[in-house]
């Protein structure tokens, strides 16, 4: 017994040494990560949904705790960030080193959880898969809630791998909170909190309605002021947001392909959605609808594509379930493959800490643990539950990020008990499992067909931000490169061509534009820009056409019923 005494505390020192190891490379490279990246544009300028969140977060800085309007986005990320504004001041960078702080942590709760499950040597890999695991990285250095959404899951697995046989008291309130808060940041987690309720019901241990009863009321903590928001601001008993029926509309309409398409092409941006979501809602049925009624419409709408061609539709769910797997990290605003071009940090990790090979390492580790697949039903059912509950919508590399802590379980256990394996020489064990993960690895890094054309989008949004900054040459080297990737796209032929105007290349400029008109015939404004460059050429009778065309479209457009007005002079 005094033997056992003496080397218990050796070995805890032993666990928290490793995991102070796996803390300290974690935030040591994603703090070099900032450093590469702190004289890129977007650093220091905010695009799409960053923009939206960082004022957002300003305004809940400065005292305006409550929006007048039900909560459209997630609430949680920006009352995170106004908190840390009320504290630090507007300071996005600081913003992403407190995010980095907070990214480090995640990784010894999966490595803690992991251990759990799995053991001391599996914990350890895990936790330091999760430090090395290049999209992590950026994400923890860009104002986006993939942070928040990665450290809450790491929690929930965290507690429910200490759970055990009972889930009571305090310990099950934190279960519930810790859910429903990651619902608030992430709201297809709300799939999640039944399955946690049911795990709760079922574990094998007396007073199994106090433990689901304690679960519960810890998850209406977080819920109840969103709720109460909701309902004085008129959007009805919604437990998170009112954009649920637009979201499934888009990722499920007759013709999506399990992408993000905004209801109105070319109006992407997050002041958008919200607009066009109830204008044309309203415009359908007629008359002014709650923000609740704006929801069920495009939820109907949605449903009577799925109930019109229903093997389309099943068609669709396979291709997003393919995609929540495969390698590519679908970008939106922003884009993991833009920043790493600028952090040779980022290329480098990327070409092994990545989701292509994190997936095939935790199939392995699926089968060298199926004889306990009893014992990890849970950790299961919450990573096929997240997969399930994003696929039903449209993906995202940021949408995916909650999963990876899930994978990083099970691939830490693969890559553990397949040393142990080893080691004790059952070879047959480690050749299923390597079977299984080469297999897997085939599929989820098969290439994405739109890969470049995804691409070509963000380093338009990137040629945005550079010519609104006044750096043209740079901006037209983005928008140079992403026609080259996707030639048939007309926002980017019409963004190089307004940058070759404003750098006084008219003639350059002209095939451009009408590039993007052959493309899109009513794509706004490249009638009036071509109309200028080819005045600037002195070709004043197509200029004439072109003016007229863009007065046509927009009678109100006085600057180009000037234009008409002098030409019409001049060629008299």
């Amino acid at each position: 017994m005094d033997e056992m005494i003496i080397q218990h505390p050796r070995v805890e020192r032993d666990h928290r040494g490793g995991w102070i190891l796996i803390f300290t490379v974690a935030l040591c490279v994603r703090l070099v990560y900032l450093y590469e990246i702190r004289d890129f544009i977007l650093f220091d300028h905010l695009i799409g949904d960053a923009a939206g969140y960082d004022a957002w977060g300003q305004r809940i800085a400065g005292g305006q705790w409550r929006p007048a309007e039900p909560f459209y986005q997630a609430p949680l990320y920006p009352y995170f960030m106004g908190c840390a504004y009320r504290l630090i001041g507007h300071r996005p960078d600081w913003l992403r080193v407190i995010q980095c702080v907070m990214g480090s942590a995640s990784c010894i709760m999966v490595g803690v959880a992991a251990r759990h499950w799995f053991g001391f040597r599996a914990g350890c890999v895990a936790g330091m898969v999760a430090a090395l695991y290049s999209p992590a990285i950026y994400f923890d250095g860009i104002v986006q809630k993939a942070t928040l959404t990665f450290a809450l899951m790491s929690a929930l697995l965290l507690l429910v791998s200490r759970t055990s046989a009972r889930c009571a008291g305090w310990h099950g309130a934190g279960v519930g909170v810790v859910a429903a808060l990651l619902a608030l940041i992430r709201e297809n987690a709300l799939i999640l909190l039944p399955i946690l309720l049911i795990w709760t019901f079922v574990r094998p241990a007396a007073g199994r309605w106090k433990r689901v009863g304690t679960v519960a009321c810890g998850a209406a903590i977080p819920f109840a002021p969103v709720v109460a928001h909701n309902v004085a601001a008129g959007g009805g008993w919604t437990l998170t947001t009112v954009q649920m029926g637009p979201n499934f509309y888009m990722g499920n309409h007759r013709g999506a392909d399990g992408r993000y398409h905004a209801l109105v092409p070319g109006r992407e941006t997050y002041e958008y959605e919200r607009i066009d979501a109830i204008r044309l809602a309203e415009g359908a049925v007629g008359r002014s609808l709650a923000p609740d009624e704006v929801s069920g419409y495009w939820f109907d709408r949605a449903l009577d594509d799925i109930r019109a061609e229903p093997a389309a539709w099943l068609g669709l769910m396979w291709r997003k379930w393919w995609l929540v797997w495969n390698r590519y990290e679908n970008p939106d605003t922003e884009s993991y493959y833009v920043y790493r071009e600028q952090s040779a940090l980022l290329r480098g990790l990327g070409c092994i800490f990545h989701f292509g090979t994190m997936v095939p390492f935790a199939a392995a580790g699926a089968v060298m643990t199926w004889h306990r697949r009893r014992e990890l039903a849970l950790p299961y059912a919450i990573g096929l539950a997240i997969a399930a509950a994003i696929s039903v919508f449209y993906v995202f590399g940021r949408y995916r990020h909650p999963l990876a802590p899930v994978v990083m379980l099970f691939a830490g256990a693969g890559l553990a008990e397949m040393w142990i394996a080893v080691a004790g020489r059952s070879f047959r064990r480690v050749a299923y499992a390597v079977a299984a993960g080469l297999a897997v690895a085939a599929i989820v890094n098969w290439p994405i067909n739109p890969e470049r054309e995804l691409n070509a989008g963000m380093l338009g949004n990137l040629g945005a931000v550079l010519a609104a900054n006044g750096r043209l040459d740079d901006a037209m080297d983005c928008f140079e490169r992403a026609v080259e990737d996707h030639p048939d796209a007309p926002r980017l032929r019409q963004f190089l061509a307004d940058a070759m105007s404003l750098s006084g290349r008219y003639r350059e400029a002209i095939p451009h534009y009408r590039a993007a008109l052959r493309l899109d015939p009513d794509w706004p404004i490249a009638d009036f820009n071509l109309a200028f460059a080819l005045e600037q050429c002195d070709l004043r009778q197509p200029a004439l056409d072109h003016y007229r065309r863009a007065l046509e479209r927009n009678p109100a457009d006085s600057a180009a019923q000037e234009a008409v007005n002098r030409l019409t002079r001049d060629t008299r």
